[in-house]
């Protein structure tokens, strides 16, 4: 550097750190923005009544068009969800998504057959690429599920859910998290 800018620098008071968002920092341009919202029309024209049913459907047709993704109309939905490439998701009926999950491409969440129960998802859990969750069972706050596997069995909060069909593995030590955050 040359002199004069040396000498410009001053070392004044540090400024404040800014606080981290409550909400994911989805663009509005982004596919997950893009789904999410056609979504939240499509469940609230479901939910209308047979009339708004008709209207529904022809958004389910967009989101399969435009994203290459499904997600019902009755599946219930938190804030601050995050579908990095949405392509070949499905979400089935009556599925329950938390606040702050992200779900990658390909993953099926939906019905076991028998039962007709679909899972419920946690507050900021992680799914995986190629991942399927099916049956009446409960992914914990912060499981995360591996990519491409087979999940039958409630995965407990903080733990790891891996293989086909899936073993759960013990949670991640404490300080790891916190040095991932």
């Amino acid at each position: 550097m040359r002199p004069e800018r040396e000498m410009a620098v001053t070392f004044g008071e540090v400024p404040p750190l800014l606080p981290v968002p409550t909400r994911l920092p989805v663009g509005r341009m982004s596919p997950s923005s893009g789904v999410l919202r056609a979504w939240q029309r499509m469940s609230a024209l479901w939910a209308s009544g047979p009339a708004g049913r008709v209207l529904a459907r022809a958004i389910r047709g967009h989101i399969r068009r435009a994203y290459g993704c499904y997600i019902a109309p009755t599946t219930k939905v938190g804030e601050a969800v995050y579908l990095p490439h949405p392509v070949g998701v499905v979400i089935g009926d009556n599925a329950v998504i938390a606040d702050g999950v992200t779900i990658y491409q390909n993953v099926t969440i939906g019905q076991d057959g028998a039962a007709g129960r679909c899972p419920r998802i946690g507050a900021g859990a992680t799914i995986f690429a190629g991942a399927t969750v099916i049956g009446d069972i409960e992914i914990g706050a912060g499981a995360v599920i591996g990519a491409n596997a087979v999940v039958k069995t409630s995965v407990p909060a903080g733990h790891i859910a891996v293989g086909v069909p899936a073993r759960i593995l013990p949670p991640r030590p404490a300080a790891r998290v916190e040095a991932v955050r």
